[in-house]
């Protein structure tokens, strides 16, 4: 009886994988610049994705990923680990909203946009998302497949070391 259930045991962990509902598209080339050394910077494009926000129980507003008809797009710079160290992990995140009928932005009223920078490490009381109010964002059409996007911001209450993106981007 023992070797039953220690055979269910192996089947049920064997057999458990988390679906992934939100699939990135295939971005065949991007140009990172100005990431940092120390780390390594990412970006996810979402077609026909929304950011609703939304509201914790504390109070804090966070952004949401959902079907839509938006592009959405996230940025990530991950940190080299030391491994020495248990909680030595810091990301972080940034996520924007597009509207694919009208691509080129050029603004510093960011306070329209539905931009927001997310902080992750063992920080006590300085992570979690924070919505992008100062700085500027120009995204200018290349041509029919290339997009540039130059973002330049500040965050007020948290450190942050990622605080420019320039990104070419060519969606298929």
């Amino acid at each position: 009886m023992k070797y039953l259930y220690g055979l269910y045991l192996v089947i049920c962990l064997v057999s458990c994988k988390a679906k992934n509902k939100i699939k990135p598209i295939n971005t065949k080339g991007v140009s990172i610049v100005n990431c940092p050394e120390n780390g390594v910077c990412s970006l996810e494009v979402y077609k026909n994705k929304t950011l609703q926000i939304k509201t914790d129980n504390l109070g804090m507003s966070y952004p949401e990923m959902s079907n839509g008809n938006y592009l959405v797009l996230k940025f990530e710079y991950k940190k080299n680990e030391n491994p020495n160290y248990v909680d030595g992990g810091y990301r972080e995140e940034v996520f924007m909203e597009l509207n694919p009928v009208n691509l080129e932005i050029e603004t510093t009223n960011l306070q329209n946009e539905k931009l927001f920078f997310a902080r992750w490490c063992y920080c006590k009381g300085q992570t979690g998302y924070y919505k992008i109010n100062q700085g500027k964002l120009s995204v200018v059409k290349v041509d029919n497949e290339n997009l540039k996007i130059s973002l330049n911001f500040k965050i007020e209450e948290v450190p942050q070391i990622i605080n420019e993106i320039n990104q070419i981007i060519i969606l298929q």
